[in-house]
């Protein structure tokens, strides 16, 4: 992994991780992995299904969720972010993309949710966290954010 930021004592986000980073991770005390890359993607070592593999045989829980071009929608986010919520309490899970935006989009619905921001202060209150969102993601999480309000 080239990019790796922790946005809480218990969430981090990153870019694609590799076989090797899987295991450096079970050490670090992560318990879980969200992989939001769709299979053929570019740089990508592993694919949906080998990820799931590899973090499984390591004990961690494993959730895939592919964000592409369509809308951010439900069920897929209300999963992602009870999977992270569930998980936060026994110990670090690792959300990841390709180079780290979508993982931050996701993060911040959850941090959103969890701490019951309003559409219009979610943002602010993500970007002051580093879940900074350029163009179609930020407009894909201003349009959930909005659905739910």
């Amino acid at each position: 992994m080239n990019v790796k930021r922790a946005i809480t004592d218990r969430i981090t986000i990153a870019d694609q991780p590799e076989a090797s980073d899987l295991a450096d991770l079970k050490k670090e005390g992560y318990v879980g992995v969200v992989n939001l890359r769709n299979d053929g993607e570019p740089e990508q070592p592993l694919s949906v299904d080998e990820e799931g593999t590899k973090v499984r045989a390591l004990d961690m829980a494993y959730l895939h969720f592919g964000v592409g071009s369509a809308p951010l929608a439900d069920p897929g986010v209300v999963e992602v972010c009870d999977f992270i919520d569930r998980l936060t309490d026994e110990g670090k899970v690792l959300v990841h993309c390709r180079k780290g935006g979508r993982a931050a989009a996701l993060v911040l619905l959850q941090q959103a949710r969890a701490g019951g921001w309003k559409a219009d202060e979610a943002l602010a209150k993500g970007e002051a966290e580093g879940l900074r969102l350029d163009g179609g993601l930020k407009t894909k999480v201003e349009d959930y954010l909005r659905s739910k309000s």
